[in-house]
């Protein structure tokens, strides 16, 4: 595809000014809408900003997150559906959830209440990469819907107490190792509410630990944005599924090849909106005609605001650990961007 501007080029500009964070706002369990903040651990002074360390103990449930636990512990039945909602300032319906740049993948996990999250006790139970059928990202999908995503949650886990990990990778700045460069890499947005299971089964899925289960070099946490790819490969085990001899699990995948299975084999997701169109055969981007609300607020002035045209297909890689390159295919835009690249925060 010829065009006059490279896509990639112009997001790592505009991810350079995008101070556009999330957080684990509130839940709605069994059909039940709690308010902000209820069964989650309580939030930082900071409560939007990610964890870029994935050796840290951070990474397990944010930061502070093992040394807090919430007010209560809120009951769920086996088997039902938890709508799980992030938000970038509040829960206001003008909120921009998270900025276009901050695109990845969304991952849930569950483990004993009683464990604190320490030790093999980390099952995944929800993953959503790339689509490469539709070239839409799990944040362009939960940007569509005011934030909020739809998890099952396994029907034959054992009743009990449990905490509910959360977590949003933002790819923006993955081309870098931050073990590095400790100024680019990953960022995690990473959260836990806490639950009771009620009506479960029998099923001990097999844990994994957290920190643990990623390096800064796994594919997936390593990934190159804004090249050509076809595919993501997202880190972590395989997500546990109902059903007998299922509780064994799979290793986390550590494969170097950026081309793995893709987020396709993921769990099917409502996300009860309508998601944004991806067109591959449009040569043309016109931010001027933006569907989504355009009065949210956001800390990104300059970058174009989501639309239903918005989801970069073109910026793609099938190597995790190529360098950011300007042979990407290129898409010509309606502005023009004079900031030099600067620093995500």
């Amino acid at each position: 595809m010829k065009v006059a501007f490279s896509l990639g080029s112009a997001l790592m500009v505009l991810a350079g000014f995008a101070n556009a964070h999330t957080y684990l706002s509130k839940l709605a369990l069994d059909g039940v809408q709690e308010s902000e903040g209820q069964c989650i651990r309580p939030y930082p002074a900071d409560r939007n900003y990610p964890v870029k360390d994935v050796t840290s103990t951070d990474i397990t449930c944010g930061v502070g997150g093992v040394s807090k636990t919430a007010s209560e512990t809120c009951p769920v039945k086996a088997g039902s559906t938890i709508t799980v909602e992030w938000h970038h300032d509040n829960d206001s319906a003008s909120d921009d959830v998270i900025d276009i740049t901050h695109l990845g993948p969304c991952m849930v996990y569950m483990a004993p209440l009683e464990s604190n999250g320490s030790g093999d006790v980390w099952f995944k139970i929800f993953e959503d990469g790339y689509d490469a059928a539709t070239s839409t990202w799990c944040v362009n999908k939960i940007r569509n819907n005011g934030g909020k995503l739809d998890v099952a949650l396994p029907a034959d886990i054992k009743s009990g107490d449990y905490l509910v990990r959360t977590e949003i990778i933002a790819l923006h700045e993955s081309d870098t190792d931050y073990a590095v460069n400790p100024a680019r890499g990953s960022q995690f947005y990473v959260n836990c509410a806490q639950v009771s299971v009620t009506n479960g089964g029998s099923a001990e899925p097999q844990g994994y630990a957290i920190p643990g289960i990623y390096k800064s070099t796994t594919p997936g946490v390593i990934f190159n944005l804004y090249s050509s790819y076809s595919s993501y490969p997202i880190p972590g085990p395989a997500v546990y599924v109902s059903g007998p001899g299922n509780d064994i699990g799979e290793s986390p995948n550590e494969s170097t090849d950026a081309s793995a299975e893709d987020s396709t084999s993921a769990p099917e997701t409502n996300y009860s909106s309508v998601e944004e169109s991806t067109d591959s055969s449009v040569e043309e981007t016109n931010y001027s005609s933006a569907e989504e609300n355009t009065d949210a607020p956001t800390e990104n002035t300059d970058a174009p605001q989501g639309s239903a045209t918005e989801s970069p297909t073109e910026y793609i890689s099938t190597d995790a650990s190529e360098a950011p390159t300007s042979s990407a295919p290129v898409v010509t835009y309606t502005t023009t961007i004079t900031a030099a690249p600067g620093k995500c925060h």
